[in-house]
């Protein structure tokens, strides 16, 4: 079956020590029986000039490559349809510019904020410039940055060092996955926000908030076999005491409506 032979490379990716983006993206697409490939980067990076010297102009250069890809603010495309539509959410349009920059040889990473996901071009000098690919590779300053913070953690909080920290690619597609899974929530799509948590869990099985949501919402269909069992995972695997507590005692509630 397709789901599961999908499902099948999930887990495979998942156990390796590095996951390439775009690998990783049609792995997760293809669980959702979205087909495709992404020769199309190969052809965006073909256009990009290796000479270009400066990290501001290997930001206006990708710029230039991708600008006609848009913002989706309405769904979360898998990663065939964001090559195929050009358009992406805001996760999404970053992975793109992560993807063709590595393709040309460059070196970008994505950056640890909160409420979206810029990323950092460096030059061959040591140049680094940041940009925001939701907003076609706007040029981030310090101020910008700061204010990105402000409006997600509060009036009182500054910029730090872990905000700068690299994201690493495994993270980059639970990002992608959880981006999705809000969109079908928000929606009132809850089955199809528990196939994506499920998809994430065949990945990433350590993640244990992972087995939580998964438990509650097969609650909310009223799967409660399979809610039991996600909710055990969940106490099996936490290091949180109090929530482990709860947890517990609502899997005491949930066996004694199933009798």
């Amino acid at each position: 079956m397709p789901g599961a032979t999908a499902r099948t490379r999930l887990v495979r990716l998942g156990r390796r020590r590095h996951v390439p983006l775009s690998e990783g993206a049609l792995a997760f697409a293809a669980l959702h029986g979205v087909a495709g490939g992404d020769a199309v980067l190969d052809q965006l990076a073909a256009g990009l000039s290796p000479a270009t010297a400066s990290a501001l102009e290997r930001a206006d250069a990708l710029a230039r490559v991708l600008k006609s890809f848009s913002l989706d603010d309405h769904e979360v495309p898998a990663w065939p349809e964001v090559l195929a539509h050009r358009s992406g959410s805001p996760v999404g349009l970053s992975i793109l510019w992560l993807a063709v920059a590595e393709r040309a040889g460059w070196t970008a990473e994505a950056l640890n904020f909160p409420g979206f996901l810029p990323v950092r071009l460096a030059d061959s000098t040591g140049g680094r410039v940041i940009v925001d690919p939701a907003t076609g590779g706007r040029v981030l300053e310090a101020r910008d940055l700061r204010a990105a913070v402000k409006a997600v953690e509060g009036l009182a909080s500054e910029l730090h060092p872990s905000l700068f920290a690299p994201v690493a690619n495994r993270d980059i597609l639970l990002r992608l996955q959880n981006e999705a899974k809000l969109y079908a929530l928000h929606a009132g799509r809850v089955a199809d926000a528990l196939g994506i948590v499920e998809g994430m869990l065949a990945f990433a099985p350590d993640q244990d908030g992972l087995w939580r949501e998964a438990g509650m919402m097969h609650l909310r269909l009223d799967n409660l076999p399979a809610a039991i069992a996600a909710l055990e995972q969940f106490v099996g695997r936490t290091a949180n005491q109090a929530a482990r507590r709860r947890t517990q005692e609502l899997l005491q509630d949930i066996r004694a409506r199933m009798h």
